[in-house]
């Protein structure tokens, strides 16, 4: 794996836009594991973002396995469709907002375009939606249809607005392939410095995310899903802030 090549906004972006880029995408990551304890944890057996591991719970569901010791097969579905609906609403709301997407030779490519963080609001609406229903819901536990599908939409939106930066192995909803390359990069001595941090520390964060959403389901239950809510808010705001399009960009926009 070549990311230098691969990595199209490396070439345009200043090492500090990279460097922010990159922060932001673990912070995404941190958020996404804390979703995922939160409703692994709450619903049963069930993923938000990991879809690999729902079509495998899926499975497990079809052959009649049924909680405790299998899923519940409607909230897993729940799950799968929301995650698609979320990934295909992105579509539209990308290409709606692409004046900072650069022309065809990639001359004006940015770390991190407009249209990025407008899907994230939008994706920040559901989380907060997410937010105000467990909040004020007697037991959580009994709306996990309407949370799941909350939850999944909002993390299938932000993961095709992610996957549109084009960072290499990095999606901040799934993992597999990002701990594949960083194995196969630090076996093969393929891997940059730079992204091998950048490949690591998305997948510590993720793991941190999962431990203080465990954490928070036992020790601050009510307010557990205000914590990647805010992630998800502040690097919204960094991003717009920090970075911003060139003038070049705004121009050609």
């Amino acid at each position: 794996m070549n990311d230098r090549v691969v990595d199209r906004a490396a070439a345009r972006a200043t090492p500090t836009e990279l460097a922010v880029r990159d922060w932001l995408l673990i912070g995404l990551s941190f958020a996404t594991g804390m979703y995922e304890a939160i409703c692994f944890l709450t619903f049963g057996k069930v993923f938000t973002a990991a879809q690999t591991g729902n079509l495998v719970l899926l499975g497990i569901g079809v052959a009649d396995t049924h909680q405790p010791a299998g899923p519940n097969a409607v909230t897993v579905v729940i799950s799968l469709a929301a995650f698609a609906a979320g990934a295909a609403l992105a579509m539209p709301i990308l290409k709606a907002f692409n004046g900072d997407q650069g022309t065809e030779d990639n001359s004006v490519i940015q770390a991190w375009p407009r249209r990025v963080s407008i899907a994230l609001v939008i994706a920040l609406i559901l989380q907060a939606g997410f937010l105000a229903v467990w909040i004020t819901a007697a037991s959580p536990a009994r709306l996990a249809y309407i949370l799941m599908a909350l939850s999944a939409l909002a993390l299938g939106l932000q993961a095709n607005a992610i996957r549109s930066l084009h960072v290499p192995s990095i999606s901040t909803t799934a993992f597999t392939a990002t701990y594949i390359d960083l194995a196969s990069g630090l076996v093969t001595w393929s891997l940059t410095a730079h992204s091998a941090r950048r490949l690591t520390a998305s997948i510590v964060g993720m793991a941190a995310g999962a431990f203080l959403g465990d954490w928070m389901l036992s020790h601050a239950h009510r307010y557990a899903p205000l914590v990647p809510a805010v992630v998800t808010a502040v690097v919204i705001t960094i991003a717009w802030v920090v970075l911003r399009p060139s003038e070049q960009v705004r121009r050609q926009g």
